[in-house]
């Protein structure tokens, strides 16, 4: 444990509840916003009811800017309305029987200025509407204004974007991201999107079954998943095979070449769609990696066109449209696929299982 304030959020959180036994350990610097995803029934909400006190620990601890809410060798806890953390629900919940100024205004001091706040949140023209004249985006930003209103040490939002449509989510998504980083010293997110985790959160962590199976950047996790799931998520490629040496042989014979296994055995083969490489003719040298296969569709995601492959291999290559397009890929167009060895990664064990 690190009693330090060098952390905004310093926390190891262990409860059971239920059939989940939730042992997740995780740090947030402050100013930085962390988004938490995962399946269903992963552990995302505990965690949050956790830090807010609405849950007890089994063991752990909770720091928040190094004072401590709950820590191993102390049996006293501090309770929910001493801890200084807002919560967003899904939902927003915000007082049916007042208008968005006097929601805004709850729990702010009488001589805060808010305009800013309210301006950043494009709020300026709902004050005199009441909740139920306000559509899905427009609640969440007030739950957020009205959260930030009250200054707290930390924000933690569940699913904040959930109920709202495509053209809403994009755009609340920018100013729930503004307010954040303007008015904000640290957040945690729970969210299924990852447009959402990876367009608000410096770092995101993963949850599976009650743990937290990767802590990294978007970046690295779009490039370098740990689990099942988040490769899945993600849209590598996820192969079975039999590892033999520096290959990996799947079900139907098919031979991928990787640059050598730390054992043999059952294994999980990854490929970043983007590590694909697709050619008119046989790539010169011939690469162990190449396998003539067939295009089954082309899906165009703004300026990358993933092309779905069917052959010895079930693949997704992720091209530029203009390559696509220059290499004139049809539904049953014949196309060599390429995979260098060093874009193969391997797991000794079956991913997710």
């Amino acid at each position: 444990m690190t009693n330090t304030p060098e952390f905004l959020l310093d926390a190891r959180v262990v409860l059971d509840r239920g059939d989940l036994r939730l042992d997740a350990e995780l740090q947030v610097h402050h100013g930085e916003v962390v988004a938490i995803m995962g399946p269903n029934g992963a552990g995302k909400t505990t965690l949050l009811n956790a830090l807010l006190g609405w849950l007890p620990l089994r063991s752990g601890w909770i720091l928040v800017d190094g004072k401590a809410f709950e820590t191993p060798d102390d049996d006293r806890v501090t309770p929910i309305h001493r801890r200084g953390l807002g919560m967003i629900f899904q939902d927003g919940l915000l007082f049916p029987h007042l208008k968005v100024a006097g929601n805004i205004q709850f729990g702010a001091a009488s001589d805060k200025d808010l305009s800013a706040l309210i301006e950043t949140l494009e709020l300026s023209n709902l004050l005199e509407r009441y909740p139920s004249e306000l559509s899905a985006g427009q609640t969440q930003r007030v739950a957020l204004a009205r959260t930030l209103a009250a200054e707290p040490k930390m924000v933690l939002l569940d699913e904040p974007l959930a109920s709202l449509d495509v053209t809403g989510r994009s755009r609340a998504r920018e100013l729930i991201g503004a307010a954040l980083s303007e008015n904000l010293s640290g957040a945690l997110i729970v969210t299924h999107d990852p447009v959402d985790a990876f367009a608000l959160a410096q770092r995101v962590v993963v949850m599976e079954n009650g743990h937290i199976t990767q802590f990294d950047s978007p970046a690295a996790i779009q490039s370098r998943p740990q689990s099942r799931w988040v490769a899945d998520l993600m849209g590598w490629n996820i192969f079975r095979g039999v590892g033999r040496g520096v290959s990996v042989v799947t079900a139907n014979g098919t031979e991928i070449t990787t640059t050598g296994l730390e054992s043999d055995g059952e294994v999980a083969v990854m490929i970043n769609p983007a590590s694909v490489a697709l050619f008119p003719e046989r790539p010169v040298g011939s690469p162990r990696n190449s396998w003539l296969c067939q295009v089954r569709g082309v899906q165009l995601l703004g300026d990358v066109a993933r092309v779905s492959l069917s052959g010895p291999l079930d693949i997704y290559a992720d091209i530029t449209a203009g390559a696509a397009a220059e290499l004139g890929l049809n539904e049953g167009t014949e196309i060599w696929v390429t995979v260098k060895a060093t874009e193969v990664h391997v797991e000794a064990q079956p991913i997710g299982e």
